[in-house]
């Protein structure tokens, strides 16, 4: 509780806290190329690489390929370091045994904004590296698709289509840095930005705004190295909104030893939230995801929320966070029917619950999102959006998955050893399930297995021994704050449920 409070206490402080990116470390290093920390940059980028060649993390080897490319494209500069020749060759050899792997694209696998990254990486690594196209020929015709689409959309600070400017971006101009003195709120597109504005003296001022960014950007990952940098920043209220909805998911919301805190960060959402919405920052387009979690949380606290906030996101039968999504996201869908009904909306639900049901596996499991990998967070919250409809065959379905993949020793993983994130989210789910009235003669021993594993594993004030990358973006990455929160929220209610 003590290590929980304090969380909740520091959740939004500098813009959120998430793990390094190396695309993103890799493109501010390649275009910019800072005098004070390159070498260090260097070194670390080539301390990220794995032993078979490539970089990123190999529980979604798709998701591998965006890092590859950009770290082997910044090492190119830095020939006199004695490591990058070898680190290069050992690259392009891990780029060229995936290719096959695109021939058969599935759009819900895919990495946020592949179709426009990888082509564009692809063209900066030119004909000489000897990698075959024809296995990108699917993934670059939905790039041409993308970029037609986006070329219609306005052009304006805090829009997430600007996320990418990196790729496409070519005129400097001032009406796209927002209030973070971001593009997009990337630290790549922010980084492109100022290279082609250098050299133009009325463009100074807004320059070094940029480069203030990126320094502030590098503090958020925790990281001591400036120019490492994240997948993208600020996150503020997405960290806030997050935090809060573990606590809802676990009964603890309105625990009476966390009020202050909890009511703390429900004001700053509060005065953020406006009649279209949330979104990630202060200087971001509102978005359903952190628009649904904070009407879900306030709510649950006795405070008033409109639903028209949530029918704005609203696409035919699913709810979006943004315009021009290629594809949807079960979680968001999921979490926006969570809210309307806790605000009451029992009718006009159907529809809704149907794209989520028609998404379940055979197996019972929810596999694909567009945010999150693990199929347990895809699994507990679509089953989120389901409970207390009519469909307990899709609910007992799946509560049956997770109970039997929980592992032997007690915890979960969608890859591998079990985790403390990824059993948090298997706890969650079987607590939430138990406290709205689901009776399975499963759900007793195996929280209670799996207690013993978490608290085995738990480290107060330390962290995890495991840290998984679960969250998805133009790579895999970790929301330090957010998925720690899930697993103390998870903890402690294994530990109040007597």
């Amino acid at each position: 509780m003590a290590e929980l409070q304090s969380l909740v206490s520091a959740t939004g402080q500098g813009g959120g806290l998430m793990s390094p990116s190396i695309y993103d470390t890799a493109q501010v290093l390649r275009l910019l190329a800072p005098e004070d920390s390159a070498p260090a940059v260097v070194d670390w980028l080539l301390d990220q690489q794995a032993t078979d060649g490539g970089w990123g993390d190999s529980v979604l080897p798709l998701h591998r390929d965006i890092p590859s490319l950009s770290a082997i494209l910044a090492l190119r500069r830095f020939p006199q370091n004695p490591r990058t020749h070898g680190a290069i060759e050992a690259g392009l050899r891990f780029l060229r045994a995936q290719a096959p792997l695109w021939s058969d694209l599935v759009v819900d696998e895919l990495p946020v904004a592949a179709e426009i990254l990888l082509p564009n990486l692809l063209s900066e690594l030119g004909e000489e590296a000897a990698l075959p196209r024809e296995p990108y020929a699917k993934l670059m015709a939905l790039g041409e698709r993308k970029r037609k689409l986006i070329s219609k959309l306005p052009m304006r600070a805090g829009v997430p289509w600007i996320h990418v400017w990196e790729t496409w971006g070519t005129e400097p101009t001032t009406a796209l840095m927002d209030g973070a003195g971001s593009i997009g709120h990337s630290a790549s597109a922010t980084a492109a930005w100022i290279k082609a504005a250098m050299g133009r003296p009325e463009l100074e001022s807004f320059v070094q705004r940029g480069r203030e960014y990126l320094r502030e950007s590098s503090r958020s990952t925790g990281s001591d190295l400036p120019g490492v940098v994240p997948v993208g920043a600020p996150h503020t209220y997405f960290e806030q909104s997050f935090v809060l909805y573990a606590l809802l998911m676990a009964g603890l919301l309105d625990d009476s030893r966390l009020s202050g805190p909890v009511h703390s960060v429900m004001r700053d959402l509060t005065r953020a939230l406006g009649p279209q919405g949330i979104g990630m920052s202060d200087h971001f387009l509102q978005d359903g995801d952190d628009t649904s979690a904070v009407v879900a949380a306030m709510q649950a606290l006795g405070l008033e929320a409109d639903p028209a906030l949530l029918y704005r996101f609203q696409k035919d039968d699913h709810f979006i966070a943004y315009p021009g999504e290629m594809n949807s996201s079960p979680t968001l869908t999921a979490r926006c029917i969570h809210a309307l009904r806790m605000l009451g909306k029992t009718e006009g639900l159907e529809p809704f619950q149907n794209y989520l049901l028609a998404r379940q596996e055979p197996t019972g499991r929810w596999s694909f999102d567009k945010w999150n990998r693990s199929w347990l967070y895809t699994t507990f919250h679509s089953v989120v959006g389901l409970v207390g409809s009519t469909h307990t065959d899709a609910v007992y379905k799946a509560l049956n998955a997770v109970l039997s993949a929980q592992s032997d020793v007690g915890g979960w993983s969608s890859v591998g050893a079990p985790n403390m994130t990824e059993t948090a989210y298997a706890v969650l789910m079987l607590g939430f399930l138990e406290r709205h009235g689901v009776r399975h003669s499963g759900i007793a021993p195996a929280l209670e297995r799996a207690s013993q594993w978490m608290m085995r594993h738990y480290s107060p004030f330390a962290p995890a021994e495991v840290k998984v990358k679960c969250w998805i973006s133009k790579e895999l990455y970790r929301m330090e704050r957010i998925d720690t929160a899930f697993e103390l929220s998870a903890l402690l209610m294994l530990r109040m449920r007597g």
